[in-house]
């Protein structure tokens, strides 16, 4: 699943034990339904192989119960490692109906081949038999035509190697065992839970590509964030002036005009880099998470500082203080230094929440302002 997911575009959607063990669905309608071998047990499409039999009968069922439907699917068989078969091999390499008819016609003589010293039919084993007769007991033209849009495909026999040499194109080196563990377990972990609440663990390309890069920029300590934000409007910043919490926490503390224009500034250019750099999957919610509770704490560890250190300071003071302390604060994020503005930003952005304050009750502060009554 991870290998498709990083092979198909934005808008597919590639899913687990859905339609196949794994199924792809591009945007036009079509899919890959494919069956997924292992190795461990020998050779899983061998001519004789109830894997080979079962796949194929299981195909057929698809087709005529209206689950799949042909000329929009492409059927698939991938092994962890080379293997093959005269079979499966003839099958695989039919690219027109009269190529997969003699295909099929061939394999129907290979299974009920006589022996030298017999004249009669081989029988294949009962293992396979009822898959086989519903192989070819079914409509003809409609198997060949499943033959045709058939094909074989085999890893190296390195699962692991396999997938690090397609991460090699979207990941550093460095970081690529990282990036490999984290991409498993995240589908991992979404999969199960869809199973668990009985939906369809269908995940699309673009989710999975945005959080693997995500995660790549927050390992990858070479990079540098881009900032996306522009100097905010007049009419955006009247806009905040008037109705934001954020700005009532600065009208609690007597700031001036400047100051919270230059507030309204910083948080609305921080906002648009927050949301920018999560689009583009360049900074993990784990790492805003993280910036966040940072932030929180240097707020309370400030707060608590001037207390015990500044007694001497008028109510009003002790406020402008904290509150110019956290300005001037500068935070890095993945251990990245961001643009000068975004840590005040954020800082606007815990008060817009009410999660930190300028004034000792601020809650209380904020409710009494809004009610018209004294700070």
């Amino acid at each position: 699943m991870v290998a498709r997911l990083l092979d198909e575009d934005d808008d597919t959607f590639v899913s687990l034990e859905f339609f196949d063990d794994v199924g792809v669905e591009k945007p036009n309608g079509n899919r890959i339904a494919e069956q997924s071998k292992s190795t461990l047990d020998g050779n899983p499409v061998a001519d004789r192989v109830v894997g080979l039999w079962k796949t194929f009968s299981n195909w057929i069922d698809s087709v005529n119960n209206k689950e799949l439907e042909l000329g929009k699917v492409q059927f698939v068989i991938h092994v962890s490692r080379p293997k093959g078969g005269s079979i499966v091999d003839s099958f695989s390499k039919a690219s027109t109906i009269d190529e997969a008819r003699q295909a099929l016609s061939n394999a129907k003589a290979e299974l009920f081949r006589s022996s030298p010293n017999s004249s009669k039919p081989a029988k294949v084993s009962e293992t396979i038999s009822s898959f086989v007769n519903n192989v070819f007991g079914a409509d003809e033209d409609l198997v060949c035509r499943i033959i045709k849009d058939f094909s074989l495909e085999c890893g190296s026999g390195d699962f692991e190697g396999d997938l690090k040499r397609q991460m090699i194109k979207v990941a550093p080196p460095e970081v690529i065992d990282d990036v490999l563990t984290y991409a498993l377990g995240w589908i991992k972990k979404l999969t199960d839970a869809l199973i668990e609440k009985g939906k369809p663990a269908s995940v699309s390309a673009k989710e999975f590509r945005t959080n693997l890069f995500s995660f790549i920029r927050m390992s990858d300590r070479r990079t540098i964030l881009k900032s996306f934000a522009h100097y905010p409007t007049q009419e955006e910043i009247a806009a905040d002036l008037k109705v934001r919490t954020y700005v009532r926490q600065l009208d609690i503390i007597d700031c001036d005009d400047d100051q919270k224009i230059r507030a309204v500034t910083d948080f609305l250019r921080a906002s648009v880099d927050r949301v920018k750099w999560s689009e583009k999957g360049w900074v993990h919610q784990e790492s805003f998470d993280d910036f966040q509770n940072g932030l929180v704490r240097t707020w309370d560890n400030l707060r608590r500082k001037i207390k015990l250190t500044q007694a001497n300071l008028a109510d009003g003071e002790k406020e402008q203080t904290l509150y110019l302390e956290c300005s001037q604060h500068q935070s890095t994020l993945q251990g990245i230094e961001t643009p000068e503005y975004f840590t005040a930003g954020s800082f606007h952005s815990l008060a817009d929440q009410q999660l930190i304050g300028w004034h000792p009750s601020y809650k209380l502060a904020l409710k009494k302002f809004e009610s018209g009554g004294d700070k």
